[in-house]
């Protein structure tokens, strides 16, 4: 079924779900079929709060959650990538067990998403994670093409390895993550992001440029690069959307928290990973040509992981959307430092603890509509796992963040009322 596609400027909220949250919380001793009903009911407490868009995290860009001819799947290289990152943990194979048992069924994790979003008339977009380094400087283990070419690697500069060596770290040669401006690297990407979209049924696709901070090497010169990509993903939708009898598909970007704005000058409150909040100047991000040409359907900037409130510089761009058809959703963290203080001492937050709900969901609404004031069209969400909790999940690590099943419901709550500032007000009071 094809879904009229609303106004960039209208699309209320935009959900990010990362590639496993859900995986890991299955049990891969059950029966296939009710894998696939665990993880359907999981999905089913996100899509029930209604967003407007469903960004599905499928892959970083490789290790993908789904039938592919070009990249590489989750559980490939999975165990091997764990025990190189972490030697000294205890291996736990039951999330790529989980996963192998749903793609032997016929039933990845993306395909349950797509069908579950299509039966509620949710959009549901492929988030691709753009260089992301979840394993470190092991992350290009877990794909063939990039174990083939460890060689394109980004290098680290001068100035991290630098610091490694001060915090009395070895440091590596290279970045965990293949660099963009290698043309095979590019031309490969490419090919993952086209085979998704017309294999698919998907409504576009998101760019996540924020998992992690090394997008392309030399990004005050090879900017351009990423510019191109996102200009010919943009074509190759417009072609695809044509070839499939629809309207559009859209394209999302998640990008750092100011246009140009250093880290240390920004000093944004709530960061908690130093050095990970670059400008998109400094990502090798020209968000401003993307704006002005229309080559983006949405924006969401955002910080990298911060606790309350964790706002990114909104207003900016905002400010260059004005006159353009480009939707801005800054991304909202469900994180306040307060609770991460308190987590060890008092526990999670459970419904009965009527104080700390109160403080949550007031504060949690206080940052939802500054970001409105800030000029925001809708918001963005980022690490929201109420939906584990809620579906009674067998594994989870939500009492390691400490929202518990009260902070769980509020969560929820909000997410249904997000896309709309009056009811948001409505909810806090």
């Amino acid at each position: 079924m094809t879904h009229a596609m609303p106004d960039n400027r209208k699309l209320a909220t935009v959900f990010n779900n990362d590639i496993n949250n859900i995986l890991c919380a299955l049990n891969a001793g059950k029966p296939t079929e009710q894998i696939a009903a665990d993880y359907r009911r999981a999905l089913g407490c996100i899509l029930d709060a209604r967003p407007g868009v469903f960004a599905q995290n499928v892959g970083m860009p490789e290790a993908v959650i789904y039938r592919s001819d070009v990249a590489t799947t989750w559980d490939t290289h999975f165990e091997e990538t764990y025990k190189a990152t972490w030697p000294d943990a205890e291996y736990d194979p039951n999330e790529a067990q989980a996963f192998a048992g749903l793609m032997a069924a016929d039933s990845s994790p993306f395909k349950l998403t797509i069908e579950a979003c299509r039966k509620r008339g949710i959009l549901v977009l492929a988030d691709f994670r753009m260089n992301a380094e979840d394993y470190y400087h092991n992350t290009w283990r877990l794909s063939d093409f990039e174990r083939a070419h460890p060689e394109w690697r980004i290098p680290l500069t001068a100035k991290e390895k630098q610091d490694i060596l001060d915090a009395g770290g070895e440091p590596p040669e290279f970045t965990g993550c293949l660099d963009p401006a290698v043309p095979q690297v590019y031309a490969h990407r490419m090919a993952i992001f086209r085979e998704v979209a017309e294999r698919y049924d998907v409504d576009g696709i998101e760019f996540d440029f924020r998992r992690w901070c090394h997008m392309i090497s030399d990004p005050l010169e090879n900017y351009p690069i990423l510019t191109k990509m996102v200009r010919e993903t943009r074509q190759m939708l417009d072609e695809v959307a044509r070839a499939k009898g629809r309207e559009r598909m859209l394209l999302g970007v998640r990008v750092g928290p100011s246009l140009d704005t250093p880290e240390a000058v920004a000093k944004y409150a709530g960061a908690k990973s130093p050095g990970s909040d670059p400008s998109c100047r400094e990502l090798g991000l020209d968000v401003k040509t993307w704006i002005e040409e229309e080559l983006v359907d949405y924006v969401s900037p955002t910080l990298f992981w911060p606790r309350w409130p964790g706002l990114p510089r909104t207003a900016e761009f905002a400010a260059l959307a004005k006159d353009r058809t480009v939707g801005i959703y800054p991304t909202l963290f469900p994180m306040p430092a307060w609770l991460e203080a308190e987590v060890k001492e008092k526990g999670p937050i459970e419904p009965d603890q009527t104080e700390r709900m109160r403080r949550y969901k007031k504060e949690f609404c206080d940052i939802a509509l500054a970001m409105y004031a800030d000029g925001a069209d809708g918001i963005s969400t980022f690490n929201w796992y109420f939906h584990l909790h809620l579906a009674h999940m067998p594994n989870q690590w939500q009492a390691y963040y400490g929202y518990g099943m009260g902070a769980s419901r509020i969560q929820a709550e909000l997410l249904s009322v997000l896309g709309d500032r009056e009811a948001i007000r409505q909810y806090r009071d």
